[in-house]
């Protein structure tokens, strides 16, 4: 098929999905007289009898792990929710707790000191039970969804001491990876969709979330310290339909802990690592909760103070571990409850300096004249509303983020042509602010599930950059833009239950977005695009085997403009990805064994890429068209007390045609950063310790071959390295004590960085992975 006649096709298919959504939507339940079910539950497995009972009553259910294979006698006429889990649970040596209005939670009967409870494997680190999920932007179990999610909980999140970031746990998830460019510097990538290592004015590829207000649009990530935090969902695949522009890669949520009503909490821990061959460092935190007016009104706040310890060296200053790095930071959160609807206003502050940075050009050294530190201070503020109108259910997410960050680098290089002396540095100063507002509504209680919403976002991001020669006396000015984008979209999702196990969902977003860029030369300059991205699911399920499921969709991001294309070629048009996957969630020999995963393929038009230009200033070009292709497999073995997760993703990324003016080797068209082939594989055992639980654990991770940059004078090696993590804990009542070591076997590998522009196509900069590194943590519960 030829372009034209596949771009027709395109359209075509979209277009149709346009006239079919308010149908999928829409459409009537088959028996009207059933609005307002009678709670009777037919006889099956007890996910089916919870699977019905969430769809009569509209409640959510939710149980941490898998269900057990238990058989559900038929419950005729229940009086209510509670009768009906009370008599669906009756002698399984299980409960049901209310939260709250409309979510239930299932849990062990605790039994008594003379029935000790037999220990068994933590939860999965990607979880695969039926926990709640609200990546679809509603609470869903996770046995429903159908779509390629990684769930990070409580023991990923216990193993990240000695940084507690979000690049660490893209390391325990499939098809993710992320920069090594140092704390608040770095860039995330899901499944293959990369365009470039470093950190220019491009929207992200990644949509970053805090709970549901998007806290990332044109700006790395803020690396928040992951204190209190419930889970991290990561959803790959392109995201447009419920997501938005920039969502090309996928979405990354962190799920804080809620304000707790009625229960006075704390807690605190205290770290200290070292890093062979290089400094020592530590980080405190705490957590409070606090009911205010019990059941009502309560605040949940936490802190933290982190110094990262460095293992660079410098000898042209004769400095050791110059990129030591600290952080500090905080959130809250005050939640009011009043009659079914609950308000959320939340606040998050942090503050990243790096000394200097992390790159070498020998082992663990380099030479510089002049220091070359780092800087990302991030803020945010948050208010979310929620509660029923009718049977809908109502949200809206309003949400303000500012973040501000810099880099200093040692710039001596042009200092002649300049006419300046040396040393020379080049000081950058950007700043990003988003302001964004969302609402949306839907039906749990629907024959056919469905959510519609609108949003609204405002972000400016502006740069300053400068040449300082030594002493500050005098300065040029290199660049100084300012974007400014709008984004107003609609949105809508519906599902058609076909037959008792199929299902057909069905998604549209019809978008508008206008930028603004305006800098020192052209003055200033408008791109403006509108459209849809549709995405459209048909998804097999059966409660004794699990969901399989067959997935179009796409994402886009806005058209933007090059500060180095010729002047009349300075219109980027804006990216487009579409998908089409194949994907599992299965379980064999009674949840013993669970597996997921995906065949997938991608189409990207117009790859817009940050580079460096001859002057050493980013720049953006529209690099051509890429197809990646691959496949993601990866499970958990529960052989109790043991547990075993593992996984692998192979892809093949690459060009498939250039736009002019950009320069590749032909014989070299793979994507930057992702490489053709990962691997990872961990295991876990629980025991006790003269009656102390503990555990113990190893992982291991294997990243394959790829490079930093399409531009040839720029391109370098990496990856090829593989690490080994391991650890132990024991919990002593209200204490519990861990040990964590990092890089076991100190690899030496150049992960994905760089360091000085300046320098970057006259010498060899490597990013080493950190040494080993050795975590003591102590937590203690208030």
């Amino acid at each position: 098929m030829d372009r034209g006649s596949s771009i027709s096709f395109a359209r075509f298919c979209r277009y149709a999905l346009v006239a079919s959504t308010a149908w999928c939507i829409w459409t009537p339940p088959l028996h009207a007289e059933q609005a307002r079910p009678i709670l009777t539950i037919p006889a099956g497995t007890l996910r089916s009898a919870l699977d019905a009972l969430a769809r009569q009553s509209g409640i959510s259910i939710g149980m941490a792990g898998s269900l057990p294979d238990l058989r559900v006698r038929r419950i005729d006429r229940a009086r209510d929710v509670g009768d009906a889990l009370r008599r669906m649970l009756a002698g399984s040596r299980l409960h049901a707790v209310r939260i709250d209005a409309t979510t239930w939670r299932i849990e062990a009967v605790p039994l008594s000191p003379s029935r000790p409870l037999r220990r068994r494997a933590p939860p999965p680190d990607l979880a695969s039970g039926d926990i709640i999920v609200t990546a679809s932007k509603r609470d869903e179990r996770l046995s429903d969804l159908p779509a390629s999610i990684s769930i990070a909980g409580g023991p990923v999140l216990d193993r990240l001491a000695g940084r507690r970031g979000l690049v660490d746990v893209m390391a325990s998830t499939d098809s993710a990876f992320s920069t090594n460019l140092g704390p608040g510097r770095d860039r995330i990538f899901l499944r293959g969709v990369a365009d470039s290592a470093f950190n220019g004015t491009s929207q992200s590829l990644v949509s970053l979330y805090l709970d549901d207000a998007r806290i990332g649009y044109a700006a790395p990530d803020p690396d928040l310290r992951l204190v209190d935090v419930d889970r991290v969902e990561v959803l790959r695949g392109p995201q447009g339909t419920l997501y938005g522009t920039g969502a090309l890669g996928g979405v990354v949520r962190i799920v804080t802990v809620a304000p707790d009503l009625d229960r006075f909490t704390g807690s605190a821990a205290i770290e200290g690592t070292g890093v062979a061959n290089g400094a020592l460092g530590g980080a405190v935190e705490g957590i409070v909760n606090v009911p205010i007016l019990p059941g009502t009104l309560a605040l949940r706040a936490s802190g933290w103070s982190e110094t990262m310890p460095g293992w660079i060296n410098d000898t042209e200053r004769n400095r050791r571990d110059v990129n030591r790095t600290r952080r500090i930071g905080g959130r809250a959160a005050l939640r009011w409850a009043f009659g079914d609807w609950h308000a959320t206003l939340g606040g998050v502050a942090q503050r990243i300096d790096a000394r200097d940075s992390q790159y070498a050009t020998d082992g663990l050294s380099r030479a510089t004249r002049i220091a070359e530190p780092q800087d990302n201070d991030f803020t945010a503020a948050t208010l979310t509303l929620q509660g029923p109108i009718g049977k809908l259910d109502v949200q809206a997410t309003t949400a303000f983020v500012d973040q501000e960050f810099g880099s200093t680098y040692d710039a001596s290089v042009l200092a002649p042509s300049l006419g300046l002396t040396a040393p020379l540095a080049y000081i950058e100063d950007r700043s990003a602010q988003l302001l964004s507002q969302e609402v949306r509504v839907s039906d749990p209680t629907a024959r056919h599930p469905w959510i519609v919403g609108a949003t609204i976002l405002h972000s400016t991001s502006r740069l300053d950059g400068r040449f300082m020669a030594t002493g500050g006396s005098s300065a040029v000015t290199a660049r100084r833009d300012e974007e400014d984008v709008i984004d107003a979209a609609l949105f809508a999702e519906g599902t058609q239950q076909l037959t008792q196990t199929l299902d057909f969902k069905l998604g549209l977003r019809a978008f508008s977005t206008i930028s603004h860029l305006e800098q020192v030369d052209p003055d200033r300059e408008r791109a403006a695009r509108v459209g849809v991205t549709p995405s459209a699911t048909l998804s097999w399920h059966r409660d004794d085997l699990g969901l399989v499921w067959l997935r179009y969709a796409s994402a886009v991001r806005p058209a933007g403009v090059s500060r180095t294309a010729p002047v009349n070629d300075r219109r980027i048009p804006g990216d487009e990805l579409q998908s089409l996957e194949l994907g599992w969630r299965i379980r064999v020999g009674g949840d013993r064994l669970a597996l997921h995963g995906a065949i997938f393929g991608s189409n990207w038009e117009h790859l817009r890429s940050d580079t460096v230009g001859a002057d050493g200033l980013l720049g953006t070009i529209d690099a051509g068209n890429a197809v990646n292709y691959g496949l993601e497999l990866g499970g958990r073995l529960d052989l109790a007390p043991v547990a075993i997760d593992f996984g692998t993703t192979l892809q093949r990324a690459r060009l498939t045609s250039t736009s002019s003016g950009v320069t590749i080797y032909d014989d070299d068209r793979r994507l930057p950063v992702v490489p053709d082939i990962s691997a990872r594989l961990a295991a876990s055992r629980s025991f006790d310790v003269r009656g102390l639980p503990a555990q113990v654990y190893a992982t291991a991770r294997y990243i394959g071959r790829t490079r930093l940059s399409f531009d040839p004078l720029l391109d370098r090696p990496a990856g090829h390295y593989a690490t080994i993590d391991t650890g132990a804990s024991i919990d002593m009542g209200r204490r519990r004590w861990s040990i964590d070591v990092a890089n076991l076997l100190d690899s030496r590998g150049n992960s994905f960085g760089f360091g000085n522009p300046f320098t970057l196509d006259s010498m060899t900069q490597t990013v080493p992975v950190r040494p080993r590194t050795i975590t003591l943590r102590l937590a203690i519960g208030l």
